[in-house]
């Protein structure tokens, strides 16, 4: 930017709208450099924190009231505008006031939400504008609303200014193709509420951001933008192509963990979509996007909820099939090999997934067995790293996912948990064990749990426990009493226990030092410690978190976070995956903790400000 035009951006005599309109001519078919920032309001841009929301608010009102007892709306904005710079608030704070606040009749709000918007200074100000016009404005107004919401800061408030005004759908469309990606999800909800020919083409071509497309708005995608009568109607050339990898990708994203509840169960043309589906792969040119979802499609069919759909007899094992066949074509084998050499870090964990994985054979078809044995298999699956974390101990019995049968609020526990701990192990004493837990908590919407026990030669499932008339699923039926024979049981547990072929070298240094850990506890007793949880890093799949607390209790203390009077800390040692081979990293570390005290190089992450200090730690900030 030159100099000129370093000045103009940060000159707080520029509008908001000003500013976001020299930015676009500059890059008119795209987004905003970083968002349109610096912006004119920078050095009086309100904090993130939302401490205080309730004074705050009520400040708000206060202002608004006041100013709309006045005559001359526009007259106030810039005396509106110095008052409201001084409210730490943010826009969804302004827009809930605006909400329910009284409007005098007349002109005068509406002309005065029209000159905040063209002229505030301040982004508080052009928020309380978006929301003066989302109340009082019409068709007219969307111009001047998408210019402003091409500013990240106003984004959101913009467009839920332009979905009350009634805006034409090309006025949506156009802001859509002119934010950031992280952001476009804002625009989904209000496009999914237009019923006509430009919205759902465009829900059909607009690019998905892997990680923040939730399975309920991938849902809500394919219904209203008719997916799967646009995947039969099998437009030829780049269009029916388009439409056809639009179609993998929502059908992934359905299946995908990062939501409240199993979508996929709900979206009523799931199996009329897969079938669609499986003639036009042909279609799709090998990448790694698509050998990843078709993968993640294969799996789902084999052990998640998509094996439960509503099938004709052998269809599901008839698209596995088919899947499978595709994925080991040469062309997109040579695709998983090279993302494995790839300097990207993303692409190199994908295509190391990828080969761990591998590509599995069509499901064998469900057994009842009547009158027999139930037959036991245990599979733990790693998602696609590119999306969401979170691998599951996924349990079938007979053919048929077990856990996704009786609970769809939450995934399946993870194998450190099931079988690390030999949860799933069978003996003379009844062991009550918990298989999946809601996404938002057990406390909130439940957890599944079943009572495992050994009788003679026969291993028995039974005492199910799961949320009753959970709101997501209230009508799903109780699983029924299961009977293994022990020896098949024993084998498969032992099996799954032992295979560790799904780890990554993170994921095997986690594993390494929980069980070394677990097996001397004087490791980190030595140093007043206690063991906490030891996993890969959440977001950072090649970083291993070791938690430990401090001090640590003795056997006749009550557990420290129940007990008020006596400080704690707990602290996270973190360890970044070197290269190097894990039993090599794990050996290295464990000297580290022989040698130094973790508490002189760990973080603190847990407990309080008053535990640091009487402990003699320093709190951080």
């Amino acid at each position: 930017m030159s100099e000129v035009g370093e000045r103009t951006a940060l000159d707080p005599r520029t509008s908001l709208y000003d500013h976001a309109l020299r930015l676009h001519r500059q890059t008119p078919d795209g987004p905003l450099t970083d968002g349109g920032r610096p912006l004119p309001d920078e050095a009086h841009r309100p904090s993130k924190s939302a401490r205080h929301w309730t004074q705050h608010g009520k400040a708000l009102r206060k202002v608004l009231l006041q100013h709309f007892d006045r005559d001359g709306a526009s007259g106030t904005a810039p005396v509106l505008t110095s008052r409201l710079r001084r409210l730490n608030v943010r826009a969804e704070h302004v827009a809930s006031v605006l909400e329910k606040l009284p409007l005098p009749d007349g002109p005068g709000p509406l002309a005065l939400g029209r000159e905040l918007v063209r002229h505030g200074t301040d982004r508080r100000a052009v928020w309380v504008g978006l929301g003066l016009l989302a109340r009082r404005g019409g068709p007219g107004d969307a111009a001047l609303i998408r210019t402003v919401g091409l500013l990240s800061c106003c984004t959101a408030p913009a467009i839920e200014a332009l979905r009350a005004v009634g805006c034409a759908t090309p006025d949506l469309i156009w802001l859509a193709e002119r934010i950031p990606g992280r952001l476009r999800g804002t625009v989904f909800p209000a496009l999914c509420e237009r019923d006509d020919p430009a919205a759902r083409s465009w829900l059909l071509s607009a690019p998905l951001d892997r990680r923040r497309t939730s399975p309920s708005r991938a849902r809500e995608i394919a219904e209203k933008a008719h997916l799967a009568e646009a995947l039969e109607a099998h437009s030829a050339g780049a269009a029916g192509t388009a439409v056809t990898a639009r179609a993998l990708s929502l059908l992934t994203a359905m299946t995908g963990p990062n939501d409240y509840r199993a979508e996929l169960p709900h979206y009523t043309d799931a199996t009329r979509v897969y079938t669609a589906l499986l003639p036009r792969l042909a279609e799709l040119s090998p990448s790694l996007d698509h050998f990843a979802d078709l993968l993640s499609l294969l799996l789902e069919l084999h052990s998640g909820h998509s094996a439960l759909l509503d099938w004709r007899p052998g269809e599901r094992e008839r698209v596995a099939a088919g899947i499978g066949a595709v994925l080991r074509r040469r062309e997109w084998t040579a695709v998983a090999s090279a993302a494995e050499a790839s300097t990207d870090v993303t692409e190199r964990r994908r295509g190391q997934w990828i080969r761990r994985t591998g590509v599995p054979e069509p499901p064998i078809p469900p057994d009842a067995g009547e009158g027999a044995a139930n037959r036991l298999s245990v599979h733990v699956v790693v998602p696609d790293p590119a999306g969401p974390p979170g691998v599951q101990t996924r349990v079938l019995v007979d053919g048929r996912p077990l856990i996704a049968a009786a609970f769809a609020d939450g995934p399946p526990n993870p194998p450190e948990y099931l079988l690390g701990r030999g949860l799933l192990r069978a003996s003379g004493e009844p062991r009550r064990v918990q298989l999946a837990e809601a996404w938002c908590t057990e406390g909130c919407c439940g957890a599944l749990y079943v009572t495992i026990s050994r009788q003679g030669d026969t291993v028995v499932w039974r005492n199910w426990e799961a949320p009753a008339g959970s709101p997501s699923e209230p009508d799903r039926p109780e699983p029924p009493e299961l009977r293994f024979h022990v020896a098949h049981y024993d084998a498969e547990i032992t099996r799954a226990q032992n295979d560790h072929g799904w780890e990554w070298p993170a994921r095997t240094l986690a594993r390494l030092l929980t069980e070394r850990l677990r097996a001397e506890p004087d490791l980190l007793g030595r140093w007043d410690c206690a063991q906490g949880w030891i996993s890969t890093h959440y977001a950072d799949h090649d970083r291993v978190q070791v938690a430990f607390t401090h001090p640590a209790p003795s056997s006749s203390e009550p557990e420290r976070r129940t007990d008020p009077d006596r400080p704690w800390l707990q602290f996270i040692w973190d360890i970044p995956d070197d290269g190097s081979p894990p039993e090599e990293q794990a050996r290295a570390a464990l000297r580290h903790l022989a040698a130094d005290d973790p508490k002189t190089y760990a973080e603190i992450a847990g407990g309080s400000q008053e535990s640091a200090q009487a402990l003699g730690f320093p709190w951080p900030d």
